[in-house]
């Protein structure tokens, strides 16, 4: 079957149809869909008829290409990995006994397309990029669908690089000497407030993952483009590069799962970071396959009738690797 490749706004992401699983097996389609991704903002989606008969294992060597997997990070998420494996289960997914096996946040449901730009009131969609917390943030995620709703659930992607080239001059010179201070703590604490039930570290759990600094201009390492970076859900505070806060603020943002009003820097250029111009909206079918460069992209989740619907995702997350993996032929 021949590719449909099409861009899905502007420079910004690509969705290839036509897909199968033996296409996922070829060094040469590997190979075109990395430099798509490298190419279009970090952000490549793959439709096909069987690529919803795709086992974990597929998932893993096609994952493989694009970084190295995370085996490790899943503290308080054990019990939600799809069969033992370094994939984590997302939805509302429950095993034979009954018992949930998959992480849920409850979130709204779009009502229609103007919900996708972030709103202050509301503070929703959670527009972030992923685990800025960790002292190595990933590089990326591979979302794979295995069940869907037949409506809602949609992923939304935003475009980070294109955002920061058009910001006022004045307003990136500011952000460029900024940092975030990030903790796994606050995160957890944070979205457990609105998704009851939602797992929460311990005092050995937070000791052992203390808060990361990240600054909010990156550049990337591979194209070389800077992009705005570090919302995420464990953001606490927004301080100068280097400025010490105390532990008692730490507590307080970790345990009551309150952020600092510094973060408002960030979170005041979310309505224009998520405008028309930057965002895509990627309606889920089974079987796709959504790769995100973590570096230049947000992206946000959104809800669905949870209560009569079921939604399974797989997500395996992608860790920096030394050297190009897709060029090496045994991927």
């Amino acid at each position: 079957m021949t590719h449909k490749i099409s861009s899905l706004n502007g420079n910004f992401g690509t969705i290839i149809e036509g897909v199968s699983r033996r296409n996922l097996l070829s060094f040469e389609f590997k190979e075109q869909v990395y430099d798509l991704w490298t190419d279009h903002g970090g952000l490549v989606g793959l439709r096909g008829t069987d690529l919803a008969q795709l086992t974990a294992n597929e998932l893993m060597d096609w994952a493989a290409c694009f970084g190295d997997i995370d085996h490790d990070n899943f503290v308080a998420r054990e019990d939600r990995k799809v069969d033992g494996l370094p994939i984590l289960r997302i939805g509302n997914t429950s095993d034979e006994l009954g018992n949930k096996n998959s992480n849920f946040s409850k979130v709204p449901s779009l009502r229609n397309d103007s919900d996708i730009r972030y709103n202050p009131e509301t503070r929703r969609p959670v527009w972030h990029t992923d685990s800025t917390f960790r002292q190595e943030p990933p590089i990326g995620s591979v979302f794979h669908c295995r069940k869907a709703p037949p409506s809602g659930g949609e992923t939304l992607f935003a475009d980070t690089r294109s955002s920061l080239k058009i910001i006022d001059p004045e307003q990136r010179k500011c952000i460029e000497g900024l940092e975030a201070i990030c903790s796994l703590a606050h995160h957890d604490k944070k979205i457990s407030l609105y998704s009851p039930g939602y797992p929460t570290l311990d005092q050995k759990e937070r000791v052992a993952n203390p808060p990361n600094r990240v600054p909010l201009v990156l550049t990337h390492p591979i194209s070389g483009e800077p992009a705005i970076y570090g919302l995420n859900s464990s953001t606490c505070a927004i301080v100068p590069k280097g400025q010490k806060v105390s532990q008692s603020d730490l507590d307080y943002w970790d345990l009551e799962g309150r952020e600092d009003d510094s973060v408002k820097i960030l979170r005041d250029l979310l309505p224009f970071m998520t405008s028309p111009e930057f965002t895509v909206k990627w309606t889920w079918q089974e079987g796709d396959i959504v790769i995100w460069d973590n570096r230049c992209t947000m992206h946000a989740a959104t809800g669905f009738d949870d209560k009569s619907h079921i939604r399974e995702m797989w997500r395996l997350t992608l860790l920096q690797s030394n050297t190009n993996v897709v060029l090496d032929h045994s991927c």
